[in-house]
């Protein structure tokens, strides 16, 4: 009894009348139904662009804090630690210089026995002036003990005031200090320590005034603001902003991302309270040219590989604009003949030489 009530219900389910959708064939529609295109007549102006941007705050470079004299560390700065700021020519260690206290001693010890030398030898010379040697020829000499002696003396004077300067020189180098103001960015000495000149690193530190910003930029933003050198920008990290310029552009573009960078300097740097530290992530502004005779398109205007429709005698004709930028409130192209007009939006269909029907809206 069930098995045939199954067979019953499959009989007339195959009997039940189908549903059919009708696919419609897009070249099989009616002739004389043409699409509508929403057109505007585009008016020349003057307009600039900006690029936007994301970088990193970088110095010129990191300065290695190494000693030039060797010795026991005796000081430190609380200055010198990572993320301390000195000032130029602040004392941030210092070795041990009674060695080198005893080096100047000695070296001017020296210079007062050349010194008196010297008197002596022009003394001795001043007393035996009057006394020479009478040549069997009649020619009279000074004694020959005394040929040269003042001269010799004073070489003597001379070198020994070279090495009364460099015993002040090596002295003076048992104080670690930099010839600019700066902040450290890392530092493990301390006092005990022993140093070698030339050789130990006591820290990495950078100038205050040569921070820079990098920051990486498309080649079609890059052309957009030649020349690029020198343009002014603003910058904002942690919610502070900076007023910077393009100072440099790299001459490679990067292999794995097909960027260029763009190099800015943090203007009025010395006079800033607080500076944005390296490694900081920033937004970057940077102000284009102003470029005469151009339109400012609407960006729906912008159709495939950045190329716009055009009505030309109620059909599409494709259009390839000089792109040079874009703005909060369109894209900036070089003026050119719009016929009759230039599409914004899409257009079903649309196609080159396809018959529209235009709809004229304001430019903006």
């Amino acid at each position: 009894m069930v098995i045939a009530a199954v067979v019953l219900a499959a009989i007339l389910l195959a009997r039940a009348p189908r549903q059919e959708f009708l696919e419609l064939d897009p070249e099989a529609v009616p002739g004389g139904v043409e699409p509508t295109a929403a057109v505007m007549q585009p008016r020349p102006t003057s307009a600039s662009h900006s690029v936007t941007l994301t970088g990193t705050v970088t110095t010129l470079g990191n300065v290695m804090v190494i000693p030039e004299a060797s010795g026991d560390v005796v000081f430190v700065s609380e200055k010198f630690r990572a993320g301390g700021v000195f000032a130029a020519d602040e004392t941030l260690a210092r070795i041990d210089a009674t060695e080198y206290e005893i080096g100047l001693a000695m070296a001017k010890l020296d210079l007062d026995y050349a010194e008196a030398h010297l008197k002596e030898v022009k003394d001795r010379h001043g007393r035996s002036s009057e006394y020479y040697a009478t040549q069997p020829n009649g020619t009279v000499h000074p004694w020959p003990a005394l040929d040269g002696a003042i001269e010799k003396a004073e070489s003597l004077v001379e070198t020994a005031r070279h090495r009364v300067t460099l015993a002040e020189i090596q002295l003076d180098q048992t104080r670690i200090r930099m010839p600019f103001a700066g902040y450290v960015r890392a530092t493990s000495l301390s006092v005990g320590q022993v140093v070698s000149a030339r050789t130990s690193t006591l820290g990495d530190v950078f100038p205050r005034n040569q921070l820079r910003v990098r920051a990486q930029i498309s080649t079609f933003d890059l052309d957009s603001l030649q020349p690029a050198i020198g343009r002014t920008a603003s910058v904002v990290a942690d919610g502070r902003a900076y007023e910077t310029e393009v100072e440099r552009v790299s001459r490679v573009v990067d292999l794995e991302t097909r960027l260029a960078s763009l190099y800015l300097r943090v203007l009025n740097q010395g006079r800033q309270e607080v500076l944005p530290r390296p490694g900081t992530f920033v937004d970057v502004t940077v102000a284009g040219p102003v470029r005469e005779d151009v339109f400012v398109l609407p960006e729906s205007a912008m159709q495939l590989n950045s190329s716009v429709w055009l009505v030309d005698d109620s059909t599409l004709v494709s259009f390839l604009p000089v792109s040079r930028g874009f703005r909060d409130d369109g894209w900036i192209v070089d003026a050119f003949d719009a016929k009759g007009g230039v599409v914004v939006g899409s257009v079903a269909g649309a196609r080159e030489g396809l018959a529209v029907n235009p709809v004229p809206v304001d430019a903006p």
